[in-house]
């Protein structure tokens, strides 16, 4: 398993601290977290990256489509998909 470290969100999406300065650890479940809730534009870096998956949950997009778009935007980041696939949850709620 590939691991990232970098500073930490907290649920919020906001930088934890410890004793005043960041807190540094684990990233590589929060930086996948960013990139498939993130929409194109969002981020300076990469103004492509970001596959928006919050609306395309919503939407009737099929499951192949959604799992390639996962795959496109975690390949830009220098992601493996097939060795973090397990950790992605990509279920649509019903309700």
């Amino acid at each position: 398993m590939v691991t990232a470290t970098d500073i930490v969100l907290d649920d919020n999406d906001d930088i934890t601290f410890v004793n005043g300065d960041f807190a540094v650890g684990e990233s590589l479940t929060q930086e996948v977290s960013l990139i498939l809730r993130a929409s194109q534009g969002e981020w300076k870096s990469d103004p492509l990256i970001g596959a928006n998956l919050i609306q395309l949950i919503n939407s009737n997009v099929d499951d192949t489509k959604l799992k390639t778009r996962v795959k496109l935007h975690l390949q830009r980041d220098g992601k493996d998909y097939n060795a973090i696939k397990d950790f992605i949850n990509l279920k649509r709620v019903t309700q």
